[in-house]
């Protein structure tokens, strides 16, 4: 059992099982951490201040002494602004380790893969995020959460076979942790392995525009894919294709898939359930835009007819390879 009290919901839906079919039981654990966010907010205020850019927090109503906690802990997370929330392991530990602390928690004992300056930060910074901002960042993450709920309860299931199905592989048992956050990366939006236990861990922003309504529910689908049981079948696939055909494959192609098949899956069931106009998330935000057009009208071509049920796996890869690398 995961320690603390902090806000959590988890959500579990499965298939019923028959001769056709097997046990699926995919789970979001839903989270509303308070020492996620502040982790995430130290940094991502920290890289801005690296910048030269506007702070995203307002400290004109800190007293002396709070504003002077806040900074100094900014200058230790100066050095996680500007790291890699997805690829700097000492991140992703922190991060993973945070998910796992209750809120009121006092973040000891610190394991021995946990910064201890970045913890000291932490604890120096808490009182003054608690009691200025995270009331307000609370509540934009239970809404958040309380949005999307209902649409993981109602298709999650089919949404979870029908991916597992397109990618060839077994949905994760485990269950993927979804933290809703003030920050979450320069796009909005990352997933990681997650603590031991857990097949992976999202974090979300709560507030992104992007990020509302039936596009959470896409984008919560878009993460889990990132979960290295599905996304490493797929770019092994790209990989092996590419170098049967002696060629390099288009870096993002992996990428491009995933964005094209979790908003081409979503509109599908979101549509079956009386929501005819959705728009996937990529259309709607620019995604395909400049270089990865490409990548759009190939999936069109070649990736379509295999979610349509027209061709195989094999045979979509083979020409989407075909069309999106280069020689070597």
């Amino acid at each position: 059992m995961r320690k603390g009290l902090y806000t959590f919901c988890v959500v579990t839906f499965a298939l019923f099982v028959t001769k056709e079919s097997y046990a699926l039981q995919p789970s979001f654990r839903f989270q509303n951490s308070f020492w996620v966010n502040l982790h995430a907010t130290l940094r991502g205020e920290a890289r801005r201040r690296n910048l030269n850019l506007a702070a995203q927090i307002d400290i004109g109503g800190l007293t002396d002494a709070e504003r002077k906690a806040w900074s100094s802990a900014l200058d230790a997370y100066e050095i996680y602004g500007r790291r890699n929330v997805i690829f700097d392991e000492t991140l992703v530990h922190l991060n993973n380790w945070l998910s796992t602390v209750s809120d009121t928690g006092d973040l000891s004992p610190i394991p021995n893969d946990i910064d201890a300056g970045a913890v000291r930060a932490l604890v120096d910074a808490a009182p003054v995020y608690r009691s200025h901002f995270w009331p307000d960042q609370s509540q934009k993450n239970l809404k958040w959460i309380a949005a999307v709920q209902p649409l993981i309860t109602a298709l999650g299931s089919s949404m979870a076979s029908r991916l597992a199905d397109v990618y060839r592989v077994d949905w994760p048992a485990a269950s993927i942790v979804v933290d809703a956050s003030f920050e979450a990366g320069a796009d909005g939006g990352y997933t990681t392995d997650g603590p031991v236990g857990t097949a992976a861990h999202t974090v979300i922003q709560a507030s992104n525009v992007g990020y509302q309504g039936e596009a959470g529910f896409e984008m919560v689908f878009h993460e889990a894919c990132h979960a290295q049981a599905i996304e490493e079948p797929l770019t092994t696939a790209i990989t092996t294709e590419a170098a049967r055909q002696n060629v390099r494959a288009a870096p993002d192609l992996w990428h491009a898939i995933i964005f094209y098949t979790a908003g081409e899956l979503a509109r599908r069931e979101l549509q079956k359930n009386g929501l005819a106009n959705y728009k996937p998330y990529a259309d709607r935000n620019g995604v395909w835009d400049r270089r990865w057009q490409p990548l759009r009208e190939a999936l069109e071509r070649d990736w379509q007819p295999y979610l349509d049920g027209r061709a195989t796996f094999d045979s979509a890869m083979q020409a989407l390879v075909r069309h999106t690398s280069q020689a070597k």
